[in-house]
């Protein structure tokens, strides 16, 4: 899985991180802060061999700063 292109985005009040694949895929992620949001983009930048998978629920407002937790794969 090759990674093309990592955008950083603010997205209302939170901050997100949208990664485009070589072979056309788009996979979005959504954290807290824009400091969660701008390292999870440079560890993508690197390309990792895997990605964390999206989680396709709604998080309240409380469960959104958690969202970098979530997507690293920590409990």
């Amino acid at each position: 899985m090759e990674i093309a292109r990592v955008a950083l985005r603010r997205r209302g009040k939170g901050w997100g991180v949208e990664v485009t694949l070589e072979g056309g895929g788009v996979r979005r992620y959504r954290y807290g802060t824009e400091a969660q949001a701008r390292y999870f983009a440079a560890v993508f930048e690197l390309g990792p061999r895997w990605l964390p998978p999206v989680s396709r629920r709604r998080r309240s407002r409380a469960g959104a700063s958690s969202a970098g937790r979530a997507a690293s794969g920590a409990t």
